[in-house]
């Protein structure tokens, strides 16, 4: 098996490091992988969504067209399929909502 080293300063993390390593009884090392594995299991799945930067007016045709035929759909749900800005989504909503074409849920 090859090993790798990796020179890190962990100045700004070493008393927590020392923490964790007291409470759990494990050494930095230890520590150190076992919070490496923590965080690569809960990323498993994420994704980055890269969000299109489009003008205004082409981004509310494209959540018309979205939401046209759908019961219910979600703001979160519009951002990411779109690949738009949560807040301009948001903000183009309550614009149709003042215009009629959706309502809020209840």
């Amino acid at each position: 098996m090859q090993r790798y080293i990796y020179p890190v300063d962990l100045t700004e993390v070493e008393k927590e490091l020392n923490l964790i390593v007291e409470k759990l009884k494990v050494s930095k090392a230890e520590a150190i992988r076992e919070a490496i594995r923590y965080y690569a299991e809960e990323l498993k799945g994420f994704e980055v969504v890269e969000v299109r930067d489009i003008p205004r007016e082409q981004a509310k045709k494209e959540i018309v067209e979205y939401i046209r035929g759908k019961e219910r759909v979600w703001a979160d749900e519009i951002a990411d399929a779109l690949r738009l800005d949560l807040s301009l989504v948001n903000d183009i909503l309550m614009e149709l909502w003042s215009e009629g074409y959706v309502e809020p849920e209840d």
